[in-house]
């Protein structure tokens, strides 16, 4: 339990901890001391660190709560936007000090469990507040991306790629994020990816992996902005293979109402044939 999922246990009213006076804070604290005899899983360092949060860092705190995002990652909660005001103007450098301090060690769990179970989009949607997260947390993560991308490469340079063993290769979402993260260095190998699976494309126009992949690496918004063009070129020109073998396939064989159309007279043949069979 972190200070804000304890802060969620005590049902603190966010819109007036900016002006908690001391004896609020001493409530809070009496509250916090009931609520331990209560629920085991209340350490005594985070209650601890609630009440320092109160005392010295309440715009910062007040700043958490007041943010859907922020709150739903650090709380585990998911309220609607209904339930969170508009946020005001923040120093960029409190926040992340405060995040260090209280908050990190969930942060980069978060980061890790869905790292590990290929749940990009989810740390997607917390990059709206990238700049307030800490820079070491960020740079443990650029590196895990890193390296799953070396594994993506290392896999489709066998003889027989296993596309088991790197699902996230077709997720658009993991492309998204690696553009957090753009660089010289993630476009080389972005590059290398590009080639890889634009040969493997173009010997067997018909896979869908080879064209899910292309479609969903145009998610990377690279560095260079001639690699960024080269992944929508991509992606457009497989869209439109696509489009033409459907048409093909129409025009080559019998579509779904020829089908209905001659089941119809055939069956309307037998009834003939019956009736006449009858007279």
């Amino acid at each position: 339990m972190n200070i804000i999922e304890l802060f969620e246990e005590l049902k603190i009213d966010k819109n007036k901890i900016l002006s908690y006076s001391s004896d609020d804070i001493i409530r809070v604290e009496k509250q916090v001391n009931v609520e331990k005899r209560i629920n085991p899983d209340i350490d005594s360092n985070v209650a601890n660190n609630l009440i320092l949060a109160l005392k010295e860092y309440r715009k910062e705190l007040y700043f958490i709560v007041s943010s859907r995002i922020l709150y739903s990652l650090f709380s585990k909660t998911n309220y609607s936007r209904h339930h969170f005001s508009p946020l005001q103007d923040y120093d960029v450098e409190k926040i992340q000090s405060f995040i260090i301090q209280f908050l990190n060690d969930d942060l980069v769990l978060f980061f890790d469990q869905n790292l590990s179970q290929n749940k990009y989009d989810f740390i997607n949607d917390i990059f709206d507040f990238k700049d307030c997260f800490p820079e070491d947390a960020l740079f443990q993560l650029n590196k895990k991306l890193s390296g799953k991308l070396d594994a993506i490469l290392a896999n489709l340079n066998q003889n027989s790629p296993n596309a088991e063993v790197i699902p996230y290769v077709g997720y658009r979402s993991f492309y998204v994020l690696l553009s957090y993260f753009s660089s010289i260095e993630m476009d080389s190998k972005m590059r290398s990816l590009v080639n890889i699976v634009s040969e493997r494309y173009n010997a067997n126009k018909q896979s869908d992996f080879y064209t899910t992949c292309i479609s969903s690496m145009s998610g990377y918004v690279a560095y260079d902005p001639n690699l960024t063009a080269i992944l929508v070129g991509n992606r457009e020109a497989v869209y439109s293979n696509s489009i033409d073998r459907g048409a093909s396939s129409s025009s080559g064989g019998m579509s779904g109402k020829s089908i209905f159309f001659i089941i119809l007279a055939v069956i309307k043949i037998l009834l003939l044939f019956s009736k006449c069979s009858s007279h």
